[in-house]
């Protein structure tokens, strides 16, 4: 792609909110301005012609298409600009995050965690779970959760959960586990008890690995240790239905180099 369509394309939200609404189909002119009612006729016009003249846009039969060309750029466009959404929303923490936790393939697929909210620590309730992830986990069928930050309140946490009959799968750092076995092994021994719980250990030294990952069928949670390699307890909670598959993916790619703590 040549850099002057580059710049058509993504330098004039007019002409990629027209594109995008073309790849949903065919549009006659008075049916775009409805749905884009933040457009007027006149300003829309001359990028429409700026479009055609670049064989992106053609109109036939009083409705505007997408040539073959332009179906095929807006197919790319969508994930591109959905990546930049992504990390813009919260620029200076993913700038100060370490990505390299996140494989390749799932890194080159972020644009699919969709929309989030950006969590921070409430120093007033420095010590106590976040009451959304709590909430939200507590009506959940399942979970699935890759830990090496610790937090205190988790293990009983993790056996109120299972007494209630919700699926746990729980992945382990060394660290993490040895702090379970020292301070938490009743609380442990109580979610194995219930029939409804896995715990993994992941004793891998040699790479970097997330501070959190939670996935339930209702909420995806991601936390990262900044560059300093310390967890600040900014993790980012999205409840998109592509988060949570992206996160399911996250998780099950740590869940593959683990160790099932009842074969130690």
């Amino acid at each position: 792609m040549n850099p002057g369509l580059l710049d058509l394309i993504l330098f004039s939200e007019k002409r990629k909110a027209f594109l995008l609404l073309l790849k949903e189909g065919p549009r006659t002119i008075d049916e775009i301005l409805k749905e884009l009612p933040d457009v007027s006729r006149t300003s829309l016009l001359p990028q429409v012609k700026k479009l055609k003249e670049q064989n992106l846009v053609i109109q036939e039969e009083g409705k505007y298409h997408l040539t073959n060309v332009g179906e095929i750029i807006v197919e790319k466009m969508r994930p591109l600009l959905d990546t930049l959404i992504v990390f813009e929303k919260n620029e200076e923490f993913w700038t100060d995050r370490k990505l390299n936790p996140i494989p390749a393939h799932l890194l080159r697929r972020i644009n699919e965690i969709g929309d989030y909210s950006l969590i921070e620590p409430d120093l007033s309730h420095a010590f106590d779970l976040n009451p959304e992830f709590v909430k939200h986990v507590s009506n959940s069928n399942h979970l699935y959760m890759f830990l090496s930050y610790f937090h205190p309140q988790l293990p009983s946490f993790f056996q109120d959960l299972a007494k209630k009959g919700i699926e746990l799968s729980l992945v382990l750092s060394e660290a993490v586990h040895s702090r379970f076995e020292e301070d938490f092994k009743k609380e442990v021994e109580g979610c194995l008890e219930t029939g409804h719980s896995r715990v993994f250990i992941c004793d891998k030294n040699d790479i970097d690995i997330p501070a959190i990952i939670a996935v339930s069928d209702k909420i995806m949670i991601l936390g990262l240790f900044n560059e300093n390699g310390r967890f600040d307890r900014q993790y980012i909670m999205s409840f998109e239905p592509g988060a949570i598959k992206w996160g399911e993916e996250l998780f099950k790619y740590y869940m593959e180099m683990t160790e099932d703590i009842k074969t130690r």
